[in-house]
Formats: structure tokens, C-alpha cells, sequence
């Protein structure tokens, strides 16, 4: 007599388990994609702030780790003028220490992640061109718009 055992298993699901995310700004259309390397978590979403130009990044953490992340100049960047500034990174809200390398198309920054860490947001002073083709479609249609009325009704400003 034989028997057959089937043992189903039941595999936990991320939204990403590549080590590269693909992000979308909802904006412009255009897509980025971000390396990642994390020990001790899972990434679990990416998204863009642009009022507070940033990029947050959610995890799921279960047990401590660090998470490294190269961040495109075109998505994100912190400059003071033409120079590079320092970005600001924050764990779950507090500010943290974080180790940072640079090229002329990316920065990658390492930062440690403590247990049980839901969050990380990445500030820059500039993330994604905050107006999209709409907004200059828009911008040239008024002046255009301005610039037709006053010729036909022959509007002197002074």
C-alpha cells in the first residue's frame, strides 16, 4: 500500500520582490527605476511626494537590517545651487544618520532600519519636474490666449 501526501504551502506575497522597483509619476507618465538592496525587510511600495519633495518608500521590517537605495538624479535630487546638498532621511518620522555615495546620474544612500520600521522617506529640494506637459500646455494657451485679445481689441497696458 502506497500513500500520496500533498503538502500545500502557503508563500507570503510582496508587492515587489525584484531588487529593482519601477516607479510611475502619475504627472508626466514617465517611469524610473530604483535599485534596492535590504536585509531585514521588505520593500512594499514606493511613491513620489512632490509637495514635500520627496520619496517614500514603505517596508514591511522584521528584524534589523539596512536598506540601500539608488535614487536617479532625475527623480530625485538635493542641490544648493549648482552643488549637491545633503538629503534628509527619516525612519518611521525621526531623522537618521545614513552613509551616501554619489555619480552624475545617481546617489545611493545605505541607512540602517530597526525592527519593525514601516517607513522611509528620502527629501531632496527637487523630485520629479512638479509641472508636467499639461501644466505648460496650459501656461502657453493663456498667454497665447492674452496675447490674441489684446491684439484684436487693441489693449495698451501702461
Amino acid at each position: 500500500m502506497s500513500s500520496i501526501v500533498f503538502s500545500i504551502g502557503i508563500a507570503p506575497v510582496f508587492a515587489q520582490t525584484s531588487q529593482q522597483y519601477t516607479l510611475k509619476d502619475a504627472q508626466s507618465g514617465q517611469s524610473f527605476q530604483i535599485p534596492y538592496d535590504v536585509t531585514g525587510a521588505t520593500v512594499t511600495d514606493m511613491s513620489i511626494s512632490a509637495p514635500d519633495t520627496s520619496l517614500i518608500i514603505s517596508l514591511q521590517s522584521t528584524a534589523d537590517g539596512n536598506l540601500t537605495v539608488t535614487l536617479p538624479r532625475s527623480l530625485i535630487d538635493a542641490k544648493d545651487g549648482a552643488n549637491d546638498d545633503q538629503y534628509f532621511v527619516l525612519v518611521d518620522g525621526a531623522d537618521t544618520d545614513f552613509a551616501e555615495s554619489k555619480t552624475d546620474t545617481d546617489r545611493t544612500i545605505t541607512v540602517s532600519i530597526p525592527q519593525d520600521t514601516t517607513q522611509v522617506e528620502v527629501i531632496g529640494t527637487q523630485v520629479v519636474p512638479e509641472f508636467g506637459v499639461l501644466a505648460s500646455i496650459v501656461l502657453a494657451a493663456a498667454v497665447f490666449s492674452i496675447v490674441a485679445i489684446s491684439a484684436k481689441t487693441r489693449l495698451k497696458f501702461s
